[in-house]
């Protein structure tokens, strides 16, 4: 048997990094933690040239469909990408002028109505059938005056109290803008150069691997890009017609903040399965400050949109476009939001109908062989 040396030496060039790996861990992921900090930027720019990339292909299709030749062609991409930021930059900036002026109004109007308010629950028919009349006249004899003023407090002591903290991390703050700003940038170069750069990669790859894995690696991203995009869609699809909802049937019963409402209700429907519940906690709050049996009647009939929506419109939405049954969905948004938190849950869903796509097609073609066998 003829020993070959360059198999023994890969062995022990292997068993020696595992060992290293595993005597000195801390190290190990110190290391690690220094090198996913180091490429933060570049992640978060290829985030955002992939989101900002869906608009810029729709304007260059759409503004340019054959083409110009000349200087008008040269400067083509360039102005779909100005575009589509401004519009994604005018999106954001829109909602959060929307959502956050009103949603501070009502906190505050909460607060000094709240003595208000709990005298008229307490004084409710049908709340005094439910709750004990002891814990009632509980409520009702406490000095909401002096809680309020304690909470006032503690909101200014904390509002003070932020600013000292933010002062003694200034270099964190910095820290993250500066990570931002050149994510940013970082995404303006992809979105410029992608097809050198997909180009490069394609090079390197068949350099690299062998032609069988790099078709396979190639069929496996084209299916995690169709995933994403065909998720990204439908989740702006499936918010805008769960907002525009929302706001007909808020109007149609006369209530207020229809409009920042329904686009809270709307945003909050981009995360999975539990978004639009998260939009419809905060609505009821801020319906509150106006009225509480308004406050049941909106969660009544938002819960009711939810349930046309969600077993009528978003099926025939994403169903198709994905493939991914309810039960994967459910754990994907489960296990993407224990491991990652929001954004787990955001990309979760893609990420399984990848898997569940390269697995099932996988088995059909194993099963296509035990039957030819």
């Amino acid at each position: 048997m003829k020993i070959e040396w360059s198999q023994c030496f890969k062995i022990g060039v292997t068993l020696f990094l595992l060992y290293l790996c595993t005597a000195y861990w801390n190290v190990v992921m110190s290391m690690l933690g220094i090198a996913l900090n180091s490429i933060t930027p570049i992640v978060i720019g290829m985030c955002l040239a992939y989101l900002i990339n869906l608009l810029m292909e729709f304007f260059e299709k759409t503004l340019f469909p054959n083409g110009f030749k000349g200087k008008i062609n040269q400067y083509k991409r360039t102005l779909c990408m100005i575009i589509s930021v401004v519009i994604a930059v005018g999106f954001v900036v829109l909602i959060i002028y929307m959502i956050i002026p009103e949603l501070v109004k009502c906190v505050t109007t909460f607060t000094r109505e709240l003595p208000a308010l709990s005298n008229e629950i307490s004084q409710n028919k049908i709340v005094q059938k439910i709750i004990p009349k002891d814990i009632l006249n509980t409520l009702k004899n406490l000095n909401w005056t002096a809680y309020t003023g304690k909470i006032s407090k503690f909101l200014f002591t904390g509002v003070g109290g932020a600013v000292n903290a933010v002062a003694s991390v200034a270099s964190s703050v910095v820290s993250v803008v500066f990570t931002i700003v050149m994510g940013i940038i970082f995404s303006f170069y992809i979105l410029t150069s992608k097809e050198k750069l997909i180009s490069q990669i394609k090079r390197v790859s068949n350099v690299i691997f062998k032609e069988k894995i790099t078709e396979k690696l190639s069929g496996y991203l084209h299916i995690m890009d169709e995933c994403f995009h065909n998720y990204i869609i439908g989740k702006l699809l499936d918010a805008v017609i769960i907002g525009g909802m929302s706001a007909v049937t808020m109007l149609i019963f006369r209530m207020p903040y229809v409009a920042m409402i329904s686009t809270l209700v709307g945003f909050t429907a981009l995360i999975p399965v539990v978004g639009a519940y998260i939009g419809t906690i905060i609505g009821a709050f801020m319906m509150l400050t106006v009225s509480p049996l308004k406050a049941l009647v909106f969660i009544i009939i938002i819960l009711i949109v939810q349930l046309i929506e969600g077993n009528l419109i978003y099926p025939k939405i994403m169903g198709s476009s994905l493939g991914l049954p309810g039960i994967w969905v459910l754990a994907a948004v489960t296990i993407g939001g224990s491991t990652l938190g929001i954004i787990g849950m955001l990309i979760g869903v893609p990420v399984f109908a990848t898997i569940y796509k390269i697995v099932g097609a996988g088995v059909r073609k194993r099963e296509q062989k035990n039957i030819q066998k």
